[in-house]
């Protein structure tokens, strides 16, 4: 019965308009036809076409003429009550806009990272919350193959990192104009300033091989222009990759952001690649369904602004860097 029921009430909703609600509420204030019609700035035969049609749905007159004008029937007299209370409902839902306050918020949000999105911006992040807003949480998960439907689960809010293809009805917003190169040891005996191809081809490599690092660009060029490589180890995350290089005098394809980071000590340099390799865009995406949540566009702007504060911004300015995956574009 129960599966029999909804159909039923989706096809009585279906027949009725919604506008009717407005000329029952003028009939019973005004109990005259005309003067609904003309507070309504509609014509008589509009009103009482209306008026048939909903007669016809209630099985009831509703509206019977007595010499006071028109009065409800009982039937009548019961719907007034629920439809006042419906297009007040409906008028609430109309103006109704969520208010997001990062102050007094605990919302939970969840964002796909890779390991190198957490050394440069996870520290500032929860610094600023801390400052604006203490209840926020911040739940974090691993880029993979998974997170284009988790984001359209609504299970992860933002994602932050290189993702090629997430299909239609996603949103990005560029935040790094990043490139490769090549972190090898300080004081390497046989690489110094510059790296050739043969010198590339003969000394072990430790391999990055993190979703949303943008790697896969790297792998796609080796291949397309034959070049090999020696692989000692491969790392599905950026921790470990510094004693890698120093300790087992390996080179290492890194985008820029992680190699500046693992280089500040000194024990590490950083050289050009000796093969042209085109730079790539950081993004965080996001569903279209969550383009004008409030919450969802604080914690967008909020990073974009911890990116630019540490001078990673790629001028998002540009409106067309920022788009849907379907096309179209879009801007925050």
């Amino acid at each position: 019965m129960q599966n029999e029921a909804a159909p039923m009430k989706r096809r009585n909703m279906t027949n009725i308009d919604l506008r009717l609600l407005t000329i029952v509420n003028e009939l019973n204030k005004t109990r005259s036809v005309s003067q609904a019609a003309e507070n309504l700035e509609l014509s008589q035969s509009a009103v009482s076409m209306s008026l048939a049609r909903l007669r016809k749905h209630f099985k009831d007159p509703l509206f019977v003429r007595t010499p006071d004008g028109m009065e409800p029937t009982p039937q009548m007299s019961e719907l007034i009550e629920l439809l006042e209370k419906a297009e007040g409902l409906l008028e609430t839902a109309l103006v109704h806009r969520v208010v997001f306050n990062p102050s007094t918020s605990d919302r939970l949000f969840r964002l796909g990272t890779t390991d190198i999105t957490r050394v440069t911006i996870l520290p500032s992040l929860m610094k600023r919350l801390h400052v604006t807003a203490r209840s926020v949480g911040i739940e974090l998960q691993d880029i993979s193959e998974e997170t284009p439907r988790l984001l359209h689960a609504g299970r992860l809010d933002l994602a932050v990192g290189y993702m090629p293809s997430t299909g239609s009805g996603f949103c990005q917003q560029r935040l790094v104009k990043d490139r490769f190169v090549c972190a090898v040891r300080a004081n390497h005996s046989r690489i110094d300033q510059t790296l050739s191809l043969e010198q590339f081809e003969s000394e072990p490599h430790v391999v990055l091989t993190m979703p949303g690092s943008g790697i896969e660009i790297v792998e796609k060029a080796l291949e397309a222009n034959r070049i090999p490589r020696k692989v000692r180890l491969r790392l599905p995350g950026c921790f470990g990759i510094s004693s890698m290089i120093t300790g087992a005098d390996c080179l290492a394809v890194v985008p820029e952001q992680l190699g500046k980071l693992i280089a500040s000590a000194g024990r590490i340099k950083l050289v050009p690649l000796p093969f042209v390799l085109p730079p790539y865009y950081v993004m965080q995406h996001w569903h279209e369904r969550y383009t004008h949540d409030p919450a969802s566009r604080w914690l967008r702007a909020l990073i974009a602004e911890l990116f630019a504060e540490k001078g990673l911004s790629a001028g998002v300015a540009d409106p067309a860097m920022n788009g849907r995956s379907d096309g179209h574009n879009h801007s925050e």
